[in-house]
């Protein structure tokens, strides 16, 4: 009787285990998705006294795990103009755009079967152009980084939850190599807060 009740317990902890396993390789799951953006920045510096707001797209991937952990890519194209009468102050440049690439964690909590939240955290980089007003053939570029914090809610399409769409807000703190030795002209030359919400397309594999 006990070698018949230590086979059965081995074949069930085996079949669990397999349940458990199969559970676990169908849970990652991987995404790509789209998104079109709006970005304001924030604070006493030039892109948010000398710019508009900024509008543009981006394209990422998210890896998913059992446990409801991730990390996550983002390329974001975000395009702008110089505000009218602050062209002397932004310097003879027009034209800016920033190339941005987020790299974050990210978690995510299900509400229900059709909607879902995610929280990121991580690091971004910057790469600014802007066209000089004198010569439309040469750009001056900057580079900067900083962390990034922000949130996606999702709403799931279908039955088999391939296909998402989501609404996306996120907050990225900006710092660039300008060096001044006026503090103050340097402070507001090489630092901002970039407030961004998107609205984009999600595909789950």
């Amino acid at each position: 009787m006990m070698k018949q009740l230590t086979v059965f317990f081995l074949c069930a902890s085996a079949i669990l285990l397999a349940q458990k396993k199969k559970k676990f390789d169908m849970d990652v799951v991987s995404n790509i998705e789209a998104k079109a953006i709006v970005m304001k920045p924030f604070g006493h510096n030039t892109y948010a006294k000398d710019l508009e707001t900024f509008y543009g797209f981006g394209f990422g991937g998210n890896l998913m795990t059992p446990l409801n952990f991730g990390i996550g890519i983002e390329y974001n194209l975000l395009l702008s103009n110089v505000k009218l009468g602050h062209e002397n102050k932004y310097g003879s440049i027009s034209s800016p755009k920033i190339h941005n690439f987020d790299f974050f964690l990210t978690h995510r909590d299900q509400l229900s079967e059709d909607f879902s939240i995610e929280e990121m955290v991580g690091y971004s980089y910057y790469l600014m152009s802007n066209v000089y007003t004198y010569d439309q053939n040469q750009n001056s570029r900057i580079s900067g980084s900083g962390l990034n914090l922000g949130g996606k809610f999702l709403y799931t399409l279908d039955r088999e939850g391939i296909q998402q769409f989501y609404f996306s807000a996120k907050v990225n703190f900006y710092y660039s190599g300008v060096f001044n030795e006026n503090t103050d002209i340097q402070n507001y030359y090489n630092r901002s807060v970039f407030v961004s919400g998107g609205i984009g397309y999600r595909y789950n594999f």
